[in-house]
């Protein structure tokens, strides 16, 4: 089983010819037998079947399209055929999948091995003198049919870290269509013994009017452990209106802390099957359908739910179900009685583990506490409370003199269909009413009767502006407790429906229909329980925006912008808001703008938003990370006049005046790999902490010839392999490096080469 040789011209007339590789049995392999427990192919490494990643799983803008296998830590471990085939395509680049190679299969699907540190040697060959002969230290061509082909369990790369921050190697298989499928479905089967875990539940209202005890804005659960198999969610929850779910949840192999996204997730609500999640197969056309799927609301998966239910724009075939629960006579959706559900959540992994996720949810009217106030003639205070289902109401009423940070509690008595309660006969004082019904939901209400004062002070508040896909939110906190909710308003016509989510937070909702056309004003006004006012007002520019429409405006007087929507998933609101600096801006690099926030939901976008504008040729747009500071997103300059913009968060533009600086040469130890290369390679590391290392625009000579440098961006290092064929003894090593606003370094280094 060798590598069949042949000759093929490429454009540009490079001619290369094949040598052939050594004979590797099948039966040299008895830990990864053909065939071995029915599975289809070769597995394509060395050693244990460890997985870091798995398929389907979240990544940043896309799904995750294979698996990646460990190497613990180590370069250079043979790469294996998985079946007959031929190679179809070569790729090396500085980001992405590194280094690759794509093998076409016999029974016509594509194996894809990723972030290689060389492939074979005659592909090696010919990579190296492809890009030399263009003077290119990247490339991405196809091969004819049948030109390069390998036989099953032959060594066609060597696995590495390329484009990735640490050494392992990304597999995955394409069908007949060069769509991505689950290899570990009917495929392989890996050593796991360790069920998922299923950490939280997201309750997301989205029809008008639909609120949970904690407001009308998406609210979060957790559930507990009971078992390795089982979790539960120890509280009721108590929805009215409609609703979908979102799940938290990952799996472990069980050999370190991977958390990788399982096979499958069902959702069954009262026994019956709402909504189902299969991770089989998915298009790249679909990849980017992930922002759409994912509510991101923290860090790693325990911070990232999936939406188990449809979502608009998300088009994926192993997606089904209507997901969504309500009250009512609509079309879509599982319609419920008003009463207790029970929820089921079964997610199973590759190896055919599963744990199950129990929670119970009431879906009913809230019950309201329709007035509450305190007697003018007594010292009394009168409310009345009540379930609109028609049950009963337990009430609780409470009064506080320092603000609401101590209470007492008060004895209410019922008349006819009101509570009187005796009151302390003292100014200032708060009171707050708890409501449960009879089904267990539990609503409060603070409230006061102030009098008049003569002291001159106002009440602080916070204003927050947010947006979602159904239109804009405003977060108002005060620094003391309102006699009442306060009136919030979108412009001077338009009231915004309020929940008092705590006793000094409300939460105000509203459509996209109540903007105004780019600068919305959003007031609040009331009184405390002292009888100091409160008014507070907040502007924000807030675009509407649909695919294909744009919007202008201005930074810091002196940057015209106009942020472009190519393709979105509907009606979508964009606030622009500037902020307060952030941090510290690194050294060498200049403000031209303020910081200002973009805010729009990320669910709607289907494409990335396109940010145009025309600052200092060397300014790139900066995106605020957290516990990473400022880093360059982009340079319009460089990149057609415009940033593509993804994600919220906060932005700016700075001017990067500071070329690289280029530290030193090292030569360090590498494998032996396919031969083609020397068992060692120039290291070259550069110090670049402004706009960027440009990977395109690196240059390196070795002994005066033209040689690849690759762009390591992880290690902050450029790359020289050294062909074997290189004589050893003294040369010069030149480089050449800009960065991506256009600055640019050059350094000579003379050593010896073994």
């Amino acid at each position: 089983m060798i590598l069949k040789r042949s000759s093929n011209t490429f454009r540009g007339g490079l001619s290369v010819r094949l040598s052939a590789v050594a004979v590797l049995a099948v039966l040299l392999l008895p830990a990864m037998p053909r065939g071995a427990s029915g599975e289809v192919y070769l597995w394509p490494m060395h050693g244990n079947r460890r997985l870091s990643s798995s398929f389907s799983e979240y990544r940043e803008g896309h799904y995750h399209a294979g698996i990646d296998l460990r190497s613990y830590g180590a370069i250079g471990l043979p790469c294996l055929a998985v079946s007959e085939g031929r190679v179809v395509r070569v790729k090396a680049g500085a980001y992405g999948y590194g280094k690759a190679l794509y093998l076409k299969l016999t029974d016509g699907r594509t194996a894809v091995y990723a972030h290689l540190d060389q492939f074979n040697r005659s592909i090696d060959s010919l990579a190296w003198h492809y890009r030399v002969h263009r003077e290119t230290n990247w490339c991405d061509f196809r091969l004819p049919d049948g030109s390069y082909r390998f036989d099953v369990g032959d060594t066609v790369a060597f696995s590495g870290e390329t484009g990735t921050s640490a050494p392992h190697l990304h597999f995955e298989l394409r069908d007949e269509a060069e769509r991505p499928v689950n290899p570990l479905i009917d495929i392989y089967k890996i050593p796991d013994r360790t069920p998922p875990i299923v950490s939280g539940l997201e309750v997301i209202p989205l029809g008008a009017g639909s609120v949970t005890e904690d407001g009308p804005l998406p609210a979060v659960s957790y559930f507990r452990a009971s078992g390795s198999t089982r979790f539960i969610m120890p509280d009721t929850l108590h929805l009215d209106g409609e609703f979908g779910f979102a799940i938290s949840t990952w799996d472990e192999q069980g050999y370190g802390r991977y958390r990788m996204a399982p096979v499958s997730i069902d959702l069954a609500i009262d026994g019956q099957t709402l909504y189902t999640v299969r991770n089989e197969i998915f298009s790249y056309s679909q990849s980017g359908e992930i922002s759409a799927e994912y509510d991101v609301r923290g860090e790693g998966p325990a911070g990232r739910y999936l939406r188990l239910f449809p979502v608009r724009g998300v088009t994926r075939a192993d997606r089904s179900g209507p997901g969504v629960v309500h009250t009512g006579f609509r079309e879509s959706g599982m319609a419920l009685q008003k009463g207790l559900h029970v929820g089921l959540l079964t997610v199973r992994d590759a190896a055919g583990n599963s744990s199950t996720a129990i929670f119970h949810f009431a879906i009913h009217d809230m019950p309201e506490i329709t007035t509450a106030h305190r007697l003018e003639a007594a010292a009394e205070v009168v409310f009345a409370a009540v379930d609109p289902d028609g049950g009963d109401v337990t009430v609780g009423l409470f009064e506080s003199f320092d603000g609401g940070r101590a209470w007492s509690e008060l004895s209410p008595r019922r008349e006819g269909e009101y509570f009187r309660a005796d009151v302390t006969d003292r100014a200032g004082a708060v009171y707050r009413i708890d409501a449960i019904d009879d089904e267990g939901a539990a609503v409060s209400r603070w409230f006061a009767s102030p009098q008049v004062s003569s002291v001159r002070d106002m009440v602080f508040a916070t204003l927050r502006a947010g947006t979602s896909g159904e239109g804009v939110f405003l977060h108002v906190k005060t620094d003391a407790v309102l006699a009442s909710l306060p009136g919030i308003a979108a412009g001077k016509e338009n009231p915004l429906t309020v929940y008092q989510t705590a006793p000094s937070e409300y939460v105000a909702t509203g459509g996209m229909e109540e903007l105004s056309r780019d600068l919305t004003v959003f007031t609040v006004s009331g009184m405390d329980y002292r009888g100091f006012p409160v008014f507070a007002a907040k502007a924000s520019r807030i675009f509407t925006l649909r695919s294909g429409g744009s919007a202008r405006f201005t930074l810091s007087d002196s940057i015209e912008a106009r942020m472009e929507a190519p393709s979105l998933r509907g009606i979508t609101p964009l606030r622009i808001t500037e902020v307060p600096m952030r941090g510290t801006v690194p050294a060498g690099l200049v403000p031209v703008s303020v910081p200002f926030d973009l805010d729009f939901p990320r669910e709607n976008l289907s494409k990335a938003m396109r940010l145009h504008c025309e600052p200092d040729a060397k300014a790139g747009l900066f995106m605020w990370k957290k516990e990473k500071g400022w880093r360059c997103v982009g340079v319009p300059a460089m990149d057609g006049g415009y940033v593509s913009v993804g994600r919220p968060g906060t932005y700016i533009f700075l001017t990067d005046g500071i070329p690289p600086v280029i530290e030193h040469v090292a030569v360090e130890k590498s494998h032996e790999g396919s031969g083609f290369f020397k068992p060692y390679f120039c290291s070259v590391p550069v110090t670049e902490d402004g706009t960027g290392v440009d990977p395109w625009a690196a240059e390196a000579r070795l002994g005066g010839e033209w040689v690849v440098c690759e762009w390591d961006s992880f290690r902050k290092r450029l790359i020289i392999p050294v062909p074997a064929t290189f004589p050893a003894g003294h040369t010069v090593l030149s480089v050449e490096v800009s960065d991506r606003a256009g600055n640019r370094s050059a350094g000579e280094f003379g050593f010896m080469l073994k």
